[in-house]
């Protein structure tokens, strides 16, 4: 129950409104949820199967409805015949008769059910009432919490989102499935990996060695890219994102197309056309220092204008907060998955976020563990794979030694949580000789939580800003 319920509510260019939340009634209809189980007593065996799809036992209001509803459930699962004299046995047998009205209140379902025809009719609105219910009871934990934890205003805003987004969800996925599905769902997908030519179930990164160890990028992975500062974490994210949004396969065409997959760029370091400045060098070819000193060519501004016209039409959306928590970064994710679609979430970097939360205000460590679990959270409930770009400590450089998992700057829960962390390393040489093939590069797959690890070979073009495969030799 919420303390002193009545609120005022004054709406622009009207008079105040005054509306008591403990005196709504609770939304639900007594006739539909008995016509349910009118129904699944009736006809077992069509009926009560149809409403497991769509139901559970909270979706009813009455509790002696919601134990019927268990009732005929479990015994549908242990194959008991079921019929009006077997249910008020098992009810019985269990203590419940009394509870949900006895034998009386059985007779008056059998008596109801007009046709089980109708059923999946009222199955759907023992559903929708629930829905409202949950929205109501919602709607007044926001209007509570908005009063009484005014210094809380992002987590506040962040639970009511959440409220809303799992309310709208509630009902319409269901997280378990029968191993035939599942066989048939697996064999689709390598059916599709065929037809795909040797491309991936996940997003293809577009570096052979790596998108062979992982195949691509998963939906509710989070994949951390680890590196220390100066090294090139952002180019080699800004690579992955230009092959993201490059080219997508459709599989109605099977076929690749134009443009690619939707990406969410959260750049926290560096201005959106900072960004955009790197990645027109990167697809032009053209040397960044080049663009920022004004030494262009005639030849090279055709060639901007033309990348920069089909860039304009990729799917990439930059936000370049420089101020961000992870309250504020699941809303803003949240809205772009609604709004855009997007298939991938890119963070630069993980240690510029922060957290509201009590607990996290005085302990950095704490704080870097409730970002790092809120990522991975916002991963699986977004179903997309976010890749997160994180800073080593300054032990490699003390030691002279390679990047290892236990170099992750202030958490070891970034460890944890991370279902693949990369660690990136490099040289500050290029290969004498040869000035265009770059400085060779490390990334060193530390851990993959489906997968191998190893270490890889890459080149970084500090010129265009970005990594390539290292070249094949010839014979």
């Amino acid at each position: 129950m919420i303390a002193d319920p009545t609120r005022t509510f004054p709406p622009r260019g009207k008079k105040e409104i005054t509306l008591d939340l403990a005196a709504l009634p609770a939304i639900h209809s007594p006739e539909a949820e008995r016509a349910v189980l009118g129904a699944m007593l009736s006809d077992p065996d069509q009926v009560i199967d149809m409403a497991e799809e769509s139901l559970i036992a909270e979706d009813f209001f009455q509790p002696a409805h919601q134990t019927l509803f268990r009732a005929l459930s479990d015994m549908r699962a242990r194959g008991v015949a079921i019929d009006p004299s077997t249910l008020l046995l098992y009810l019985e047998d269990r203590k419940l008769s009394d509870s949900v009205g006895g034998a009386q209140l059985l007779g008056e379902l059998s008596a109801a059910v007009v046709s089980v025809l109708t059923a999946p009719s009222h199955i759907q609105a023992v559903r929708q009432k629930s829905i409202l219910r949950h929205l109501q009871q919602a709607c007044a934990k926001i209007v509570y919490d908005s009063q009484e934890r005014q210094h809380e205003l992002e987590s506040v805003l962040d639970e009511a989102e959440k409220m809303v987004f799992e309310i709208t969800d509630r009902g319409v996925a269901n997280s378990t499935v029968s191993s035939k599905d599942v066989v048939f769902k697996t064999i689709e997908i390598i059916e599709r990996t065929m037809k795909m030519k040797g491309r991936y179930d996940g997003l293809a990164t577009g570096f052979n060695d790596l998108d062979k160890m992982t195949t691509g990028f998963k939906a509710g992975e989070m994949i951390v890219i680890a590196a220390r500062p100066g090294v090139g974490k952002t180019a080699l994210a800004l690579s992955m994102a230009k092959n993201f949004i490059k080219e997508r396969y459709d599989e109605k065409q099977e076929r690749f197309v134009k443009p690619g997959y939707p990406v969410a760029f959260f750049s926290l370091e560096m201005t959106a056309e900072q960004l955009m400045l790197r990645l027109l060098a990167s697809l032009a070819d053209i040397k960044l220092q080049n663009i920022r000193d004004g030494k262009l060519t005639p030849y090279d501004l055709d060639k901007l204008a033309m990348i920069a016209e089909d860039t304009a039409e990729m799917p990439l959306y930059i936000d370049e907060s420089s101020l961000l928590s992870i309250n504020q970064l699941r809303a803003k994710a949240r809205r772009m998955k609604k709004m855009y679609d997007i298939q991938v979430i890119i963070i630069d970097y993980l240690q510029l976020l922060t957290s509201t939360s009590e607990k996290a205000r005085d302990n950095r460590q704490v704080e870097v563990a409730e970002i790092s679990r809120g990522i991975k959270a916002l991963a699986k409930e977004l179903k997309v794979p976010i890749i997160v770009l994180a800073q080593l400590n300054r032990k490699p450089e003390e030691g002279n030694q390679d990047p290892a998992l236990h170099h992750l700057r202030e958490s070891g829960s970034i460890e944890q949580d991370a279902d693949v962390v990369l660690l990136l390393s490099r040289g500050f040489e290029k290969d004498e000789g040869d000035s265009n093939r770059g400085i060779r590069a490390t990334l060193n797959i530390a851990k993959q939580r489906n997968g191998p690890t190893d270490k890889l070979n890459l080149r970084f073009i500090g010129e265009y800003t970005r990594y390539e495969d290292e070249p094949r030799e010839t014979a």
